[in-house]
């Protein structure tokens, strides 16, 4: 960033409330003044702590416990389907069954999160609601900021905003070029926060985010967590540093959770505090290859069309170029053959409740304090009703 204002200043509210037209001098010799003469906007108080740094976590931070001793939780989480009607029936279902929370993934081209959340909020009363993920394309930072703070009236202390970089081939679909995610993540994070909690008018100059003059006229009048989905080594960085949470893509290995609870540690510059999730597929049945053949389809899209998640997957380079080359030549099923029950077995929860639940074990022994399981429409009853003891 040439010029830093504001809300992308690293310790911007370290010194606390600011005087009406008080100028501050910033670190590299920027100023700041604090424009005054206006009222703050008829909304929810903005939330200010002494020594909280904006390039940090922020207000949302520790919102919600990370966990507890003996405390075993799971979320539940929606991608592209079912219906609205059928969504709210499963999320009621699943809050009466235990279930922590409910999430709704904007991955690919299809039913968009907002939508859904709201649905969600209006129809639940305990659950948390979280979006996996916004991505820092398609959905201006302001825009994402009020709508959140919009969420939060439908469900007050629920609410959290899950952002992330996104992935190449469903934004080159929209016109969007996959550059500089990590940069992009970190300055939407900083984007968000200052106009939900900095002084109006709102200023804030960066590389990819500029904010002039902004005056946000709805505030979230408790503070709301900010979670980075993210998968490679820069991003667990970024959300080592600047997230209230984690939550860590699905196809990924529980040794894929221990390196990255590594990664967010020495990020964090110690423990990393925040709440660690994880997106887990799902697919429930008697016969391993039965289930594998449901979530065949879909891993194969994401080692094929998502190249930034797959090379975190462990598996060969030179595996992943083969099954993309095939892809290229002969559709998505040409590489069907080579995504044998084993391999879909690795990176997935295939096959009966009581080798599904083993499996949930081992991303909880390496550390997993919530599981986020996105079950195949097949699988959803029972994911819902059989695995919420797990």
């Amino acid at each position: 960033m040439r010029r830093i204002v504001g809300a992308l200043a690293p310790d911007a509210l370290a010194r606390g409330p600011r005087r009406p037209g008080h100028r501050h001098r910033l670190p590299g010799g920027d100023a700041v003044r604090s424009e005054s003469g206006r009222p703050q906007p008829p909304a929810g108080r903005a939330h200010r702590a002494r020594g909280h740094r904006l390039g940090d976590r922020g207000p949302g931070a520790h919102a919600f416990p990370a966990g507890l001793p003996g405390l075993v939780k799971l979320g539940l989480g929606f991608l592209g389907g079912p219906d609205l009607r059928s969504l709210v029936e499963i999320g009621r279902a699943a809050e009466e069954a235990g279930f922590d929370s409910l999430w709704h993934a904007e991955t690919r081209i299809t039913r968009d999160s907002v939508t859904a959340l709201t649905a969600l909020a209006m129809e639940t009363r305990r659950v948390r609601l979280g979006s996996a993920a916004i991505n820092v394309y398609t959905r201006g930072a302001v825009l994402t900021a009020i709508t959140w703070a919009a969420l939060a009236e439908a469900a007050p202390g629920r609410v959290v905003l899950g952002i992330g970089p996104g992935s190449p081939d469903p934004l080159a679909q929209q016109g969007f070029e996959f550059e500089f995610p990590v940069s992009r993540l970190r300055e939407y994070v900083a984007s968000i926060r200052a106009t939900w909690h900095e002084p109006v008018p709102v200023t804030l100059e960066g590389r990819h985010h500029r904010l002039s003059r902004l005056m946000p006229e709805v505030r979230p009048a408790q503070p709301v967590p900010i979670y980075l989905c993210v998968t490679g080594p820069r991003a667990l960085d970024c959300a080592g540093q600047v997230a209230d949470g984690v939550v860590l893509n699905a196809f990924m290995p529980a040794s894929y959770t221990r390196r990255s609870i590594a990664r967010l540690d020495a990020a964090a510059g110690g423990k990393y505090r925040g709440e660690l999730a994880q997106c887990l597929v799902v697919a429930l049945a008697d016969d391993v290859a039965e289930a594998a053949a449901r979530v065949r389809p879909i891993l194969a899209t994401y080692l094929v069309y998502f190249p930034n998640l797959a090379a975190e997957t462990g598996l060969d380079a030179e595996f992943l170029t083969r099954l993309r080359e095939k892809a290229s030549a002969g559709g998505l099923e040409a590489t069907f053959a080579d995504l044998p029950d084993s391999l879909v077995s690795q990176h997935a929860l295939v096959g009966p409740v009581d080798e599904c639940r083993k499996r949930l074990a081992t991303y909880r022994d390496a550390g997993l304090q919530l599981p986020i399981l996105f079950p195949d429409p097949i699988s959803m009853e029972r994911t819902v009703s059989e695995l919420a003891a797990a």
